[in-house]
Parts: C-alpha cells; structure tokens; sequence
C-alpha cells in the first residue's frame, strides 16, 4: 500500500519541490520575508491543500481507503517537513542570512531574534515530528467530502 500511495502524491510531492526550491532562491536573492515574500511560495499552505485535494481524490480515483488517505495526508505533511528541515540546514551550513527558512517569524521566535543553528533546527525537528500528524486532518476532510469529486472518466460523458 505504501507504495501505491507514493506514487498517488507523486504530483504534490513535485509541487512542495518547486515551492521549497523558490523560496530558498527568494530569500538567497533577498526578496524581504514580509509584507508579501512570505505568501508566494507558501510550503505550509501548499501542504494543506494538496491534502484537501489529494484526500479527496484518494477513494475514486487512487482507490484507496481510509487508512491509504490517512498515508497519503501524512506522506504529504513529511516530505513538506523534510523540504523545510532540509532548506533550514542548508541556510545555516550555507551561511546565507537572507533565507526564508532562518527568518525569525519562520521559527516562532519574538521580533528580529537571531536564532542559532542549534535551537532552529530543534525546532524543525519538533515539526517534522508534528507536522506530518497534523496535514492528516485536511486528507480527512477532503475524503469526507470527496462525494463532491468528479467520478474517473467524468469529463468525457
């Protein structure tokens, strides 16, 4: 099963690739965090709707079951969590101060905190543990409501 689910999120595994990559070269370039450089590439808010979607889809068209939507919405949430504790790392190793992923409201921390490699990474860790957990629920959602997905084949009749 775990496989046949992988290759299901194969899609939204390529899309959170792309955001991850984007974000890293907005924040290499400089692109401030805030107002708006923030919202284009969201990783976090890509997850949740590639859950929803992804969740939706995994009864009629992955054939899966509810225990399948359940590892499609946690395989989804972990390799989001691994892109970012991933792009976290290589923004400390790399030294370059600008990245989105060592941004102090990225890590939760009060206003303008310099946040030691260390301590941002205990804090990626804490989320690569919760956050696959946590993208589960909008799969859920989106298997719930999936009687609202179009039927395999739908778009031709």
């Amino acid at each position: 099963m775990i496989g046949r689910v992988l290759r299901f999120v194969r899609l939204p595994f390529l899309l959170l690739l792309i955001f991850a990559i984007a974000r890293f070269l907005l924040g290499a370039k400089g692109v401030p965090y805030a107002p708006r450089g923030n919202a284009m590439f969201s990783i976090v808010g890509l997850t949740f709707v590639s859950s929803f979607y992804f969740g939706a889809l995994s009864r009629r068209v992955g054939g899966l079951g509810w225990g399948g939507t359940v590892l499609a919405g946690y395989s989804i949430g972990l390799f989001a969590q691994i892109l970012i504790f991933t792009a976290t790392w290589l923004s400390y190793a790399a030294g370059i101060e600008t990245s989105y992923f060592r941004h102090w409201d990225a890590l939760n921390v009060a206003e303008g905190t310099v946040v030691p490699m260390a301590a941002a990474l205990r804090t990626r860790l804490g989320a690569l543990l919760i956050g696959p957990v946590i993208a589960i629920v909008p799969a859920l959602i989106g298997r719930a409501l999936g009687a609202l997905a179009p039927e395999p084949g739908a778009a031709s009749r």
